[in-house]
């Protein structure tokens, strides 16, 4: 048994260690991509899935997950509740400006500004919602904000981030207290470790 092999220690042909190498740089060169365009792969995501919530409830004649994340959005905004007959277009401008948030192309200030513009247009020119814009018509009025106004990625901002999502804490935090001793003091709290 000295010249021969044991039967589980078999080494890989050549040939293979070839493509096993070919295909774990193959894998390294995704995952390095991936982690890259991380920003843009969230947006793609989101809007693939707002897209899918939005056709369901379309099929069903439902809105109720539409409903939930349009009035989560008012709230955020400070808003008041609006009608369901704005509902699916409010949610299909949603969908629309996820992707350009996730990647940075319109921070969140920006995002704001043409939610509530687009709503107060929404409810001024068309009283009900009738006729509703299509996707497409909501995508193309999202465009024609970002090209009025030059909205533009900043180089400072990454966009949305995998660490954004997952709630991972991205600084120091302070408390009301720790502020306002700092503030007595005269210490600068961004500048102390």
């Amino acid at each position: 048994m000295t010249g021969e092999r044991a039967a589980g220690s078999r080494r890989p042909s050549p040939r293979r260690r070839t493509l096993l190498l070919a295909l774990a740089g193959a894998l390294v060169l995704t995952a390095a991509a991936a982690w890259h365009w991380q920003s843009q792969l969230i947006g793609l995501g989101a809007r693939w899935y707002l897209s899918r919530i939005a056709a369901r409830e379309e099929a069903r004649g439902d809105l109720t997950q539409r409903r939930d994340a349009v009035a989560r959005m008012q709230r955020l905004l400070l808003l008041t509740p609006i009608d369901d007959a704005y509902v699916p277009e409010l949610f299909d401008l949603l969908t629309a400006v996820s992707t350009r948030v996730s990647s940075g192309q319109i921070d969140l200030p920006w995002a704001a500004y043409v939610y509530t513009s687009y709503q107060r247009d929404l409810i001024l020119q068309r009283p009900g919602g009738v006729p509703r814009r299509s996707g497409n018509d909501v995508e193309s009025a999202v465009r024609d904000y970002v090209e009025f106004y030059r909205l533009e990625k900043r180089p400072d901002v990454q966009g949305v981030r995998l660490r954004d999502l997952t709630g991972a804490p991205q600084g120091k935090s302070f408390t009301v207290e720790e502020i306002e001793q700092a503030a007595r003091e005269g210490r600068d709290l961004t500048q102390e470790e």
